[in-house]
């Protein structure tokens, strides 16, 4: 019997009807790398994974042993194995597979899907996974955001990269058949660094728990297993490739205890100047959350949802922010510590 503190989230992913899990990208960059965090529990618990990368980089870019197994349009996806030919500057794809032949050496050779976040809409996104989810007999879905612009509804002032997140999440919380869709965000409070604000963070979790999508949260320890896996796959992907992810160096920065903006740590130290990225423990925290609350509460996938072309869901998210005009709110700001002091002890009295 499970502990009943044991997040929501993790609770359905172990349910034991539940053999194999896809563990996807949410929206870009390096979110399937953040994924792998959850890699090793995973695998404990005798789940097969499935690992498909919605990220920045081109599939194309990538040759040799990479096998197209989606093509539509501008949109195309390849499995991708430590045996393909990587792109020098971004392949992460290529590397974490490495990394797994490495450590799971009995599992061998692994795989990823690689495709570009930025080449699909909801309903080719819809025909991937579907196709995925059939040829693997998926049987629930995790993705998994670095930070929390896939919790923006849309009225926001600062919305971070918001349509390949609302893609996302619109595709998955469609999906039948499923026994179990989760988002989980990491990383809460580094989209600072493109425009999302904390207020708007963490009022949109409060706004989830009150809807009933709010599925618990954990803290990633530095000695435990995820962070060592996740940290260990950081570096040999960090060792054969140009970029580097800042959304990664912020989790890992927070997890091992860096806090504030003046003093940078290294891992992002080639990405980020003092005073750029504030670092906090809630970085270090696993967030999930019921990804058809999520899809329900999230104006921007009631607008991109039924676009057949990236290019439309541009511009009926445009289109339905200039509509907005006024009602967009502001910046939204956490009140600072000298606005909400009453200025005296409560136990002066």
């Amino acid at each position: 019997m499970p502990s009943f503190l044991l997040p929501t989230f993790l609770q359905r992913l172990a349910d034991p009807r539940i053999k194999t899990v896809m563990l996807c990208g949410c929206g870009g960059g390096f979110d399937f790398v953040h994924s792998l965090i959850l890699y090793p529990e995973l695998v404990r618990l005798g789940k097969s994974v499935v690992i498909g990368s919605y990220s920045f980089g081109d599939p194309r870019r990538i040759t040799g042993a990479a096998e197209v197994v989606f093509e539509e349009g501008k949109a195309i996806a390849k499995r991708v194995t430590a045996a393909s030919i990587p792109d020098p500057y971004y392949a992460p794809e290529v590397h974490a597979c490495s990394y797994l032949d490495l450590h799971y050496p009995s599992n061998a050779p692994h795989f990823a899907y690689a495709y570009y976040a930025r080449a699909f809409s909801v309903p080719m996104l819809t025909r991937l996974y579907t196709q995925l989810i059939a040829a693997h007999e998926v049987d629930a879905v995790a993705l998994v955001d670095g930070g929390s612009d896939s919790l923006m509804a849309g009225d926001e002032q600062g919305m971070g990269d918001p349509i390949e997140d609302a893609v996302s999440v619109a595709t998955v919380a469609g999906l039948g058949g499923l026994k179990a869709r989760v988002l989980i965000s990491v990383g809460l409070g580094a989209d600072r660094f493109i425009d999302v604000s904390d207020a708007a963070t963490l009022r949109a979790v409060a706004e989830l728990t009150r809807l009933g999508g709010f599925l618990g949260c954990v803290g990633v320890e530095p000695t435990s297993a995820g962070y060592a896996f996740y940290r260990g796959c950081l570096d040999h992907i960090y060792e054969r490739q140009g970029f580097r992810s800042v959304l990664a160096g912020s989790i890992a920065s927070a997890v091992e205890g860096w806090f504030g903006g003046e003093e940078v740590a290294p891992i992002v130290g080639h990405r980020v100047s003092p005073g750029e990225l504030f670092v906090w423990p809630l970085m270090a925290v696993l967030w999930g959350f019921d990804v058809e609350t999520v899809a329900r509460r999230s104006l921007i996938a009631g607008w991109i949802r039924g676009c057949e072309t990236v290019a439309a869901c541009h511009d009926a998210y445009f289109a339905a922010r200039v509509a907005f005009g006024a009602k967009l709110r502001g910046i939204e700001n956490l009140p600072r510590h000298e606005e909400m002091s009453s200025g005296s002890s409560p136990y002066s009295a």
